[in-house]
């Protein structure tokens, strides 16, 4: 399994609740800070990896590299245990529900040492598991919710060298998976630690899900029927970088203005790139590029220009962040 971002000093995320804009930074100094218009900081027990304002307040979740989860919420902290810290467990991913689930927070987790991992829906109204999902005990690469907030996908590592994905039923609460399917061997990579799938996500339709993977390739798939296979292999460029490289560290949806109906990844190449589905995978002219960085993408975020944002902010792997105040094409 291949941990994401390690090489990162610093890196950005930009949270917006209905209660207004905040910019947050997290780095591995055990804290985080945000500004509403003046600096707070937050300190963890361990080193804060990823951070998620819920979507309807001003709730903040803290993904910490020791299996738990910290929300921050009023002046106050606490916290999630997805497992013990003493079984050598980072926190893998997490994410928000949505509408019927929206009281619940998504977590699952990843041991380094022996691709092991838990998955859990927590209620944080109640502050208790509701459900503890049915991954075989593998190890999380990503998760990801449907817009509807019915559907979790929780993308696991197999056997050997195979990934696993695996839908769950969240109205139902059901423990097992009520699909499961084995995700597309890796490109060009032998090496099982340099292999994971990095990123998951879903159109605003919900018909359509993208992989992210380390191969610096995304794959796209009908969500309503996964065994079907890929119906888009989508490659960015190889990284020029003798460093190590992390291929597709995001996926994100489109539907609007400026990009129209697309796909926005992030890739080994230094390019944030928009995709059209619609098009061919092998249409040389796919994937137009948004931006393009020094040095390969570690994340980026897309603003709303309607609301005074700017368009895009993207962090690199060398802890450059940077600000596109406007997007081209190339």
């Amino acid at each position: 399994m291949a941990r994401r971002m390690t090489t990162l000093d610093h890196t950005i995320r930009k949270a917006h609740s209905s209660y207004g804009q905040r910019r947050v930074t997290t780095g591995l100094t055990q804290t985080h800070e945000y500004w509403m218009p003046t600096t707070h900081h937050i300190e963890c027990e361990h080193n804060p990896e990823v951070i998620k304002y819920h979507p309807g307040g001003t709730t903040l979740a803290i993904q910490c590299d020791n299996g738990a989860v910290y929300l921050h919420a009023n002046g106050a902290t606490r916290k999630l245990e997805i497992v013990r810290a003493s079984r050598g467990h980072i926190t893998a991913e997490m994410t928000w529900g949505l509408h019927t689930s929206s009281d619940i927070l998504f977590a699952s987790s990843a041991c380094l040492n022996d691709a092991s991992g838990v998955h859990k829906a927590f209620d944080v109204t109640r502050n208790k598991v509701v459900v503890e999902f049915d991954a075989n005990k593998e190890a999380c690469s990503t998760l990801a919710l449907d817009p509807s907030g019915d559907r979790l996908f929780i993308a696991t590592e197999g056997p050997e060298a195979t990934y696993i994905l695996r839908q769950f039923d969240v109205r139902a609460r059901t423990r097992k998976a009520v699909h499961k399917i084995e995700l597309e061997p890796f490109v060009d990579i032998t090496d099982k630690a340099a292999m994971d799938i990095n990123s998951l996500s879903l159109s605003a339709d919900g018909l359509y899900l993208a992989a992210g993977r380390t191969d610096n390739w995304v794959d796209v798939y009908d969500a309503r029927m996964l065994a079907r296979g890929p119906l888009h292999s989508l490659a960015h460029e190889d990284s020029d970088k003798l460093t190590k490289t992390y291929g597709v560290v995001k996926t994100q949806w489109v539907d609007g203005a400026p990009y129209g109906v697309g796909l926005i990844s992030g890739g080994a190449d230094g390019c944030v790139r928009l995709w059209d589905v619609r098009r061919s995978s092998s249409d040389p002219f796919n994937g137009t590029v948004l931006a393009r960085c020094d040095d390969d993408v570690s994340t980026f975020t897309l603003g709303d220009m309607y609301r005074g944002e700017v368009p895009l902010i993207v962090g690199e792997c060398s802890g450059m962040v940077t600000v596109f105040e406007h997007v081209g094409s190339s």
